[in-house]
Parts: C-alpha cells; sequence; structure tokens
C-alpha cells in the first residue's frame, strides 16, 4: 500500500521530445467517402461507442460512421447555421459549432423528423457576419472547459468554462493570447481543433498552411507541428483510438489517417501494452531498475518530460488488462 501512495510523490526528470507529432506519419492517404457529397466539415468521435460523427457545412447533415469509415445512418434536421465542427462532450451530449459565434449542446438522438435545434442550449460566444469566423471546437471533459478557433482576419483563440446550467446564454469568452502573434508564419488560418489528454494541450488544424500544430492553450506556445500531405482542404480532426491515430476530414468528402507509430507504454517492447509494462514503470519510480533512452521515451506518455505517477496512469488506462 505504502508502495502504491509514494507514486504519487516521485518524479524522475528525462530528456525526450516535446511534441507527439513527432512520430505520427500517414498510413491511409486521402480517400474519399462516396455517400457524402459535398461540405464535409468536422468530425468528433464517442469513445463509450467508439462511433464517429462527421458534419456537413451549412445544411448540418451528421453522419455516424463506425472507425472503419462505414455508414451507421444519417441525422437530419440540425440546422444551426452555417455548422462547422462538432465535438463529443461525455454521456449523450455533443457540441455543435456555427461560424455566426454560436454553440449548440444537445444530444443526437433521433426523432421521427431527425435532430430539433429548439431542443438544444445555445451558447452564443461572438457575433460575425461573413466566412471567417469560429471553425472548431475542442472539449476538455476533466475541466469542461472548451476551446474554439476563429478562422482568421483576424486568426483567435477562445476559451470559456461550459455552464453549469442548460438555458440559452451569451457569454464572454477568455482571449489568453494573441493567435496572429503567435502564429505569425506557421500557420495561414485556422480550420479546426482537438483537446489532447496526453499533453493537456491542443493539436491545431491549418487548410491554407496544410498543418497541425501542438499548442500550449495557456499561452500559445508551439510545442510541435506536422505537415500534411495530399489532403486539398482538411477541415476537421479528431483522435481515432488509444493509439490516438489522427482523423483528418475535409471539403468536399475526403478523410486520411495518420498512425502514431510510437506505441507509447510498451515498455518492454512486446509489442503490447500490459501487466508487463505496469510492472516495469512502477519499478522504475521506485528506482529499481534502469531504464534504456528508448524504454524511458516510450514511458513518457504526457510529453512532459517527466515519468510521474500521470504516465503510469496512462499506461494502465490504454493496457490490455
Amino acid at each position: 500500500m505504502k508502495k502504491h501512495i509514494l507514486l504519487f510523490f516521485i518524479t524522475h526528470q528525462l530528456y525526450s521530445q516535446n511534441s507527439p507529432l513527432e512520430f505520427y506519419s500517414q498510413e491511409i492517404v486521402p480517400t474519399e467517402i462516396a455517400w457524402i457529397y459535398d461540405d464535409l466539415s468536422g468530425v468528433t468521435i464517442n469513445n463509450n461507442t467508439n462511433n464517429l460523427y462527421m458534419i456537413e457545412n451549412d445544411e448540418g447533415r451528421i453522419w455516424q460512421l463506425d472507425t472503419s469509415i462505414n455508414h451507421i445512418q444519417t441525422i437530419l434536421g440540425g440546422q444551426f447555421g452555417d455548422e462547422e465542427d462538432i465535438v463529443y462532450l461525455n454521456n449523450d451530449d455533443y457540441a455543435i459549432v456555427t461560424e455566426e459565434g454560436d454553440l449548440y449542446i444537445g444530444n443526437l438522438d433521433v426523432g421521427e423528423n431527425g435532430i430539433e435545434p429548439n431542443n438544444f442550449q445555445k451558447i452564443t460566444f461572438s457575433e460575425h457576419d461573413g466566412n471567417d469566423g469560429a471553425e472548431g471546437v475542442a472539449y476538455d471533459s476533466l475541466n469542461q472547459i472548451f476551446y474554439i478557433v476563429k478562422e482568421k482576419e483576424p486568426m483567435e483563440f477562445y476559451v470559456f468554462q461550459r455552464p453549469n446550467h442548460e438555458n440559452d446564454t451569451i457569454i464572454t469568452v477568455e482571449i489568453p493570447f494573441d493567435a496572429e502573434i503567435a502564429f505569425s508564419g506557421i500557420m495561414d488560418d485556422l480550420s479546426s481543433i482537438v483537446f489532447d489528454y496526453r499533453t493537456n494541450r491542443v493539436l491545431i488544424l491549418s487548410d491554407d498552411s496544410q498543418r497541425i500544430i501542438d499548442v500550449e492553450p495557456s499561452n500559445g506556445s508551439i510545442l510541435g507541428y506536422m505537415n500534411l500531405s495530399g489532403m486539398a482542404q482538411p477541415e476537421g480532426i479528431c483522435f481515432l483510438n488509444y493509439n490516438y491515430d489522427l482523423l483528418i476530414v475535409g471539403e468536399p468528402n475526403y478523410y486520411t489517417i495518420y498512425s502514431n507509430n510510437n506505441l507509447l507504454g510498451d515498455i518492454n517492447f512486446d509489442g503490447q501494452i500490459n501487466y508487463y509494462d505496469i510492472e516495469i514503470t512502477i519499478d522504475y519510480l521506485f528506482s529499481s531498475i534502469v531504464l534504456s533512452d528508448l524504454q524511458i521515451l516510450n514511458a513518457d506518455l504526457d510529453y512532459n518530460q517527466t515519468i510521474n505517477i500521470y504516465d503510469l496512469l496512462l499506461i494502465i488506462d490504454i493496457s490490455n488488462i
């Protein structure tokens, strides 16, 4: 018992990479989704059901798919405005962001005529006319924080707490940094965003720059980046599985997958993440063993250059036990 309590106070410094984006490569080249005709704009995954949800710009169609990109159902009725992105929150709740500056929270239960926007909570966070407003939304479910990116003129980064009520409301967002300055020369626009629980940072997608950047949301610092290949107009991004593979979708109807090639958590290099990796990590935290440089890299699941209890908990979370 004492051994496990002490884990919370033990930390080892190391000299690993700063960003997980260093370890991704394209697994599936841009591929057409034949039954989607146009305006594919955003994507999210429900980790409880392992189903994907893709959203159409303007018309508000939402497509439910499995992780092999097979169609399950089409959800109609979601005409919230100029819909740009969708994100799964928790339980049965999703959030849909519009270019006009509204965020709609509700479930996707399909009635006789599809979903009904009037049944969703409407959160107005900005007022915008034109085609360069809010483009992407991410959600930190542990802290109930939304992150929203505005496309350009100017690029902006919004942060706000999820309201503790379900009434329609108007809020004032926090803008923690000047995105035009922070991303100058790196990003020409901001298309989508996803929260990365490994690092407690966000990955931001750019259509014009064909790039993903790894960003510290408190100050806009860029920790890493990855250039995209062959995607004409990337518009949405989400993680695909516990390996943190990246699914990117874009107009008119394409998707591509980037695989995380570093099997983080596999400390003994047996191709699996299991009980043995947990035991090795515990032994290392108590200085019972010494790890090789590559083992240290694989043990740093949150990419913060430190191996501690949080890395151990992440290994337990993704292990096969």
